[in-house]
């Protein structure tokens, strides 16, 4: 909770998306591939609670940002027939992070000399492989072609900071920030809290929790893959309801039961629906919303309405759940 109110700046984010509209695509990702990893290298040397938080806050400032943009470039080269596929590859790789940690976990990393900040140090490796990969990142196409009209004098009018808001989108927006806000409150207060919950309450070893998150994220992985192709086979609503129902259906299980065996199961299939239903979730913030105002909107869903679940999910749990000055 000491942490929570400086997490209110995660805002920040939205601000900075919005200047790939000026500068491009391609520059303001490889901007913020550039800053994440630079924050986590520094919060290994933070030296109190403030210091942490600090330099968390900048990481996931950037990290906000190489979300946002990374999602319109996806929006924006592919066709509607593909995109469900494509968002679901490029979610995959967020959930390949967390299966690194669990591993580093099994390894022993946190029973080095640096203790907790050797996991924040190992955020460096991104920037060595962004000086192979970055020349095959290319500009998307609609941008290209919006910088080309510019010059000719054709001018496009920078989208206003509340244009989302007007009448005709304004139900669209307020629908999916409250579903986004709704999953997002749960999803985060689980995650945060279930490996300390799971070796506290549970009596699981860090063995165990390293193995149940790298087996149950690569299933997430999977979720993913399905939640894109289900996309495009039965509609976006249906794929998203039976990812509702299946997440909350498993995340109550897993953290109500007992037994290990039940636990790895429950586990497992919470991540599969409660992370896989990322694609469908990021497809609603933008397919619901004229070309114009696409990123604007989901600027606004993402970096203001979801990011409140990563700031107030996790600090419920710990005011309701403390087992001193918990409310319940």
């Amino acid at each position: 909770p000491r942490v929570s109110p400086l997490l209110l700046v995660l805002f920040l984010p939205f601000c900075l998306a919005r200047l790939s509209v000026r500068l491009g695509r391609r520059p303001l990702l490889l901007a913020s591939v550039i800053g994440y990893p630079v924050f986590p290298a520094l919060t290994a040397f933070s030296w109190d609670i403030w210091s942490f938080a600090f330099f968390q806050f900048g990481s996931r400032v950037f990290l906000g940002a190489e979300y946002a943009v990374g999602v319109t470039m996806i929006v924006e080269e592919y066709p509607a027939g593909k995109r469900g596929r494509a968002l679901g590859t490029l979610l995959t790789f967020s959930a390949l992070g967390t299966i690194a940690v669990g591993a580093l976990i099994a390894v022993g990393l946190q029973d080095s000399g640096l203790g907790w900040r050797a996991f924040y140090l190992v955020g460096l490796v991104p920037l060595v492989l962004l000086g192979f990969f970055r020349r095959r990142l290319r500009e998307t196409q609609r941008f290209i072609d919006m910088r080309e009209e510019r010059k000719r004098g054709e001018v496009h009018e920078e989208v206003p900071f509340l244009e989302p808001w007007k009448p005709d989108s304004r139900r669209n927006l307020v629908v999916v920030s409250i579903v986004r806000t709704m999953r997002s409150l749960p999803f985060f207060g689980a995650t945060a809290w279930w490996a300390f919950y799971a070796e506290r309450e549970r009596v699981f070893t860090a063995i165990e929790v390293s193995i149940y998150v790298i087996v149950s994220y690569g299933l997430g992985c999977i979720g993913y893959y399905v939640c894109g192709r289900l996309m495009e086979r039965i509609g976006r609503r249906p794929t998203a309801m039976l990812y509702f129902i299946g997440g909350i259906i498993f995340s109550v299980i897993l953290f109500q039961v007992d037994g290990k065996i039940v636990s790895f199961v429950a586990l497992m299939m919470a991540v599969f629906f409660g992370l896989g239903i990322s694609p469908v979730m990021s497809s609603f913030a933008t397919e619901l919303f004229p070309t114009e105002i696409r990123g604007a909107a989901a600027g606004w869903i993402r970096n203001w309405f979801e990011i409140a679940g990563y700031v107030f999910g996790p600090a419920l749990v710990g005011i309701l759940g403390d087992h001193a000055t918990g409310a319940i």
